[in-house]
């Protein structure tokens, strides 16, 4: 079924939300001392007014944070960074970069660098993996002698 095909109130998210409304309607009806039929009316009201609100209000905003969740650590690829925790050369150190969403991300990193790559140093992430960003030093631009 596509989006937006058939009764979307018949879907389990929707029919949840009416089973919740239903049940703290009626109890509320019951607290308030109303009899069988009132707590009923109480009851089937409130589960209107959940679903209403629920796909009206609720499940739109949540579609639309879908949208932007599709980015993975495989968008991390390209973006350079900052070490925060040397990342020696067997074992692993940490970096923080800006994610492509404006988003500050602190992640493990390790390096095939000889060398360890001390705190401050700008890397670029060539690589990732389910635990590590690989990294891999950027020269200095700025001091020609220093290039790698």
């Amino acid at each position: 079924m596509g989006s937006g095909d058939g009764m979307p109130f018949l879907s389990l998210t929707g029919l949840s939300a009416a089973v919740l409304g239903a049940g703290a309607g009626g109890l509320i009806g019951e607290w308030a001392g109303l009899p069988g039929f009132g707590s009923a009316l109480v009851a089937g009201g409130a589960a209107i007014v959940l679903v209403a609100l629920l796909q009206g209000v609720l499940l739109p905003y949540l579609r639309r944070q879908e949208a932007n969740s599709h980015r993975g650590r495989s968008s991390y690829i390209g973006l350079l960074g900052t070490v925060t925790l040397e990342v020696p050369p067997e074992g692993w150190g940490e970096v923080s970069f800006v994610d492509a969403d404006g988003n500050r991300v602190r992640s493990k990193a390790r390096s095939d660098e000889p060398a360890a790559l001390p705190k401050s140093t700008q890397v670029y992430i060539a690589d990732v993996d389910a635990d590590y960003v690989h990294v891999v030093a950027v020269p200095d631009l700025d001091h020609p002698s220093e290039r790698f």
